[in-house]
């Protein structure tokens, strides 16, 4: 019997069709926000699809659906990561990709996807979680600042001959 409550589960094989269309979703918000800096692909559903659906297989991800009634109405991808002399950071749980349907916005889903992804990082010996959100997404970063996570980078692009 399906109902209209939010369940937040790992993501299954058979939901690749959806990771698809929600990755495909997230690549063309972030391209739409920065032409230069983000990438556009032909049929970017086929292959977010087939990235996360492989990520399953891996001891160190999480990937999780956000299901209601049947349908998933959000994702979100982390993994843990080691140290990385160029990031100038020790081991952490990173949280890749969040990004929830427009209709399902404003209900708590996004709240509900991090806080179990991250609980699911830290489950796995994660001793932070980092995330990188794109600087057009006031939104997103607020979230993140309410369920405690700080401002530590800022990225900054410069295309050759120095277009912005």
């Amino acid at each position: 019997m399906l109902t209209d409550e939010l369940v937040i589960r790992p993501a299954e094989a058979t939901d690749g069709p959806a990771l698809g269309r929600l990755g495909g979703a997230l690549l063309r918000q972030h391209h739409a926000w920065d032409e230069l800096r983000f990438l556009s692909v032909a049929d970017p559903e086929e292959g977010y699809a087939r990235f996360l659906v492989a990520e399953l297989a891996s001891p160190t991800s999480v990937v999780l659906v956000a299901d209601r009634a049947g349908a998933a109405v959000g994702y979100a991808y982390g993994s843990l990561e080691p140290m990385s002399w160029k990031e100038l950071r020790g081991p952490c749980g990173f949280l890749h990709d969040v990004l929830v349907d427009d209709g399902e916005r404003g209900r708590g889903v996004g709240e509900r996807l991090v806080t179990e992804v991250v609980t699911r990082l830290e489950e796995r010996g994660a001793p932070r979680v980092v995330l990188w959100s794109a600087a057009k997404n006031p939104r997103a970063q607020a979230l993140f600042a309410r369920l405690g996570f700080r401002m530590t980078m800022c990225e900054m692009t410069r295309e050759r001959g120095g277009q912005r």
